[in-house]
C-alpha cells in the first residue's frame, strides 16, 4: 500500500511541476503578445474592409447653375475607408436644367461621390431626353460642370437621325455635344432620317 501511494505522490509532484512549467513560463507572455498583436491588426483590417449595404437609396441635389438632380437605387454601399463615395446598383437619375429640359440615366452600377455630386454610371447605360436615346458601357456625369461625358459602345437614336461613335461629350447648358472616335483614322458612323 505504501509503494502505491509513493508512486502516486510521486505522480502528483510531476504533475504540479509540468503544470507550473508549462502555465508560468517566460515565453507564454511572448505568445500572448503576438496574439494581441495580431488580433489588433486583424480587427483594424476589419473595420478597413467593413461597409453598410443600403437598400432603396435616395439622393437629391442642385448646383449653382440651376441644375437638380435626384438619383435613385435598388442598393449602395458604402465602405469604410472611403466614406464619401457610394457604389450604387440599379441606378436611375433624374437631371433637370434650368431651362425645363429633363434628362433620365438608368444604368446598373454607378459610383456616387457625395461631395462633388458626380457620378459615374457603368453597365448597360441608358440616357434618355424626350426622343433622344443615348446607350453607352460608360457615362461619367460632372454635376459641378453640368457636363455628360458617354464613352466605350456609345450609340445615339433620335428623330432626326442615329450615330455610333466611340466618345460622345455634351456641354448641358449650352446644348452642345461633340463626337470623337478614339482610333484617328476611325470614323463616326451617322444616318439622317428624311
Amino acid at each position: 500500500m505504501k509503494k502505491n501511494r509513493v508512486i502516486q505522490f510521486s505522480l502528483l509532484i510531476v504533475v504540479i511541476i509540468l503544470f507550473f512549467t508549462t502555465y508560468y513560463s517566460g515565453d507564454k507572455d511572448n505568445i500572448v503578445d503576438a496574439n494581441k498583436n495580431s488580433s489588433t491588426k486583424n480587427a483594424s483590417k476589419l473595420i478597413e474592409e467593413t461597409s453598410n449595404i443600403i437598400e432603396n437609396v435616395n439622393y437629391s441635389g442642385t448646383n449653382n447653375k440651376g441644375t437638380f438632380f435626384e438619383l435613385n437605387a435598388a442598393i449602395a454601399e458604402l465602405k469604410h475607408d472611403e466614406p464619401n463615395l457610394s457604389r450604387l446598383q440599379e441606378v436611375s437619375v433624374v437631371i433637370r436644367l434650368r431651362n425645363l429640359r429633363t434628362i433620365h440615366i438608368q444604368s446598373d452600377k454607378a459610383i456616387f461621390d457625395k461631395i462633388s455630386n458626380d457620378c459615374e454610371f457603368f453597365g448597360n447605360v441608358k440616357i434618355t431626353e424626350q426622343d433622344n436615346v443615348i446607350t453607352s458601357d460608360n457615362l461619367d456625369f460632372f454635376n459641378s460642370k453640368n457636363f455628360l461625358h458617354a464613352y466605350n459602345n456609345v450609340e445615339y437614336n433620335g428623330i432626326k437621325g442615329s450615330l455610333i461613335a466611340d466618345k460622345v461629350d455634351v456641354d448641358l447648358l449650352k446644348n452642345e455635344a461633340n463626337i470623337f472616335m478614339f482610333k484617328k483614322n476611325d470614323k463616326v458612323r451617322v444616318k439622317y432620317k428624311n
